[in-house]
């Protein structure tokens, strides 16, 4: 007995010896190949770095209203912040990000991503993929996506002759069937169409947009008109829209029409604008300039109205400046009548090239839901910007 436990010893020793090194063996391979990994994986983003911008802006704003829809009591408090990450991945291939965050202070805040999106360049090629803030048209009466982003992609070529410009958009994915077995899943899809000829005095653009299908559907034809006169920038859209069958709009209507010139001149230390405008009942694209965040931009115009206005824009000493537009606005069957007076005013002070404090106020008119009612607003606000 004491000899076979002389025997037994050393193999089992041997036995543990082994397993303890086939166990350290497994274990040691993958956290080699992690390791190799993550050093592949800073490698490469050390090596690209350069290749990466990231900026941004940040907003302070404080504002008192007087609107049909709400009664403020006290002034509303808000930030905004948007980050940009931009990266040249090679020579044709580009991607920029835009991460967003809005803060209502005492209601609501909420982080969302704006734009992400992949670019490729070439001499006679621009596309964009993604989820970007687009605008096809020139003024944006039916083609505007610079406040609520495109989200698919854009197609744009040319040369000196011709311009060619496209986009296809995804507005909304819609469950529009559900049985016992099956949801049916529908979308609303917008698909634009530009075709412009550039001269040296003139540009001649057409814009068509069309939603076939949904609650968003239409049709819209635009023409436009850039040129210049008395040495100034003279813009022009005229604009013809008409809702799908299964549109959400209340007015059901076969087509309304819309026009906007802008006039524009640089004198000295002064820029002068002129506006006129004709927007006639029912014309309400879905992507338009007349939509979106329409308060804050202080427009004299408005839907189902027209007018005439005009405006300055004016720096003065010590790094201040001031934007007035005045307008006066017309507007058939509302609540109130005979000509209103439209007007936004700004003063600002730049304490360097990347932050200001701006001073505003504004009185003019938005449109209810059904894009037909008016109803008078006036806003009141001090706001600070800074980018970085």
């Amino acid at each position: 007995m004491r000899r076979q436990t002389k025997n037994n010893l050393p193999l089992g020793c041997f036995l543990f010896f082994v397993c303890l090194t086939l166990i350290g063996v497994l274990w040691a391979i993958p956290a080699q190949g992690a390791t190799d990994n993550i050093t592949k994986r800073l490698s490469n983003l050390e090596s690209r770095w350069g290749h990466l911008q990231l900026g941004g802006e940040f907003s302070l704003l404080a504002d008192y209203k007087q609107r049909f829809f709400e009664e403020y009591r006290t002034p509303d408090l808000k930030n905004y912040l948007n980050l940009y990450l931009d990266a040249q991945i090679d020579r044709n291939f580009y991607f920029y990000l835009m991460l967003s965050y809005y803060d209502n202070y005492g209601y609501i805040n909420h982080l969302y991503l704006s734009e992400a999106a992949v670019r490729y360049r070439s001499p006679q090629l621009l596309v964009d993929l993604g989820k970007f803030y687009f605008t096809l048209d020139p003024l944006g009466l039916i083609a505007d996506h610079s406040t609520s982003p495109l989200q698919g992609f854009a197609v744009q070529t040319g040369n000196t002759d011709l311009y060619l410009g496209g986009f296809y958009s995804r507005l909304f994915l819609n469950p529009a069937s559900i049985d016992e077995e099956k949801i049916g899943v529908t979308s609303d899809d917008q698909l634009g169409l530009r075709i412009a000829v550039p001269k040296p005095g003139y540009m001649l653009g057409m814009t068509l947009v069309t939603t076939p299908e949904g609650d968003l559907s239409e049709t819209a034809i635009g023409l436009d008109f850039i040129t210049n006169v008395a040495d100034g920038a003279l813009q022009t859209e005229v604009a013809w829209y008409k809702p799908g069958t299964d549109s959400f709009q209340s007015y059901k209507h076969d087509g309304a029409y819309g026009g906007l010139v802008t006039w524009s001149k640089n004198i000295a230390a002064t820029t002068y604008t002129l506006n006129a405008w004709y927007f006639e009942k029912g014309f309400a694209p879905i992507s338009s300039v007349l939509n979106d965040s329409f308060l804050e931009k202080g427009e004299i115009y408005a839907n189902n109205s027209y007018g005439i206005g005009g405006g300055l824009q004016h720096k003065m000493a010590n790094n201040w400046d001031a934007t007035v537009k005045a307008g006066v606005l017309l507007s058939p069957d509302q609540t109130f009548s005979g000509p209103q007076l439209t007007f936004s005013g700004r003063l600002r002070k730049a304490f360097s090239i990347a932050t200001n404090l701006e001073f505003g106020f504004d009185s003019g008119f938005e449109a209810d839901v059904n894009k037909i009612d008016l109803h008078r607003y006036n806003r009141l606000f001090v706001g600070f910007n800074t980018i970085f």
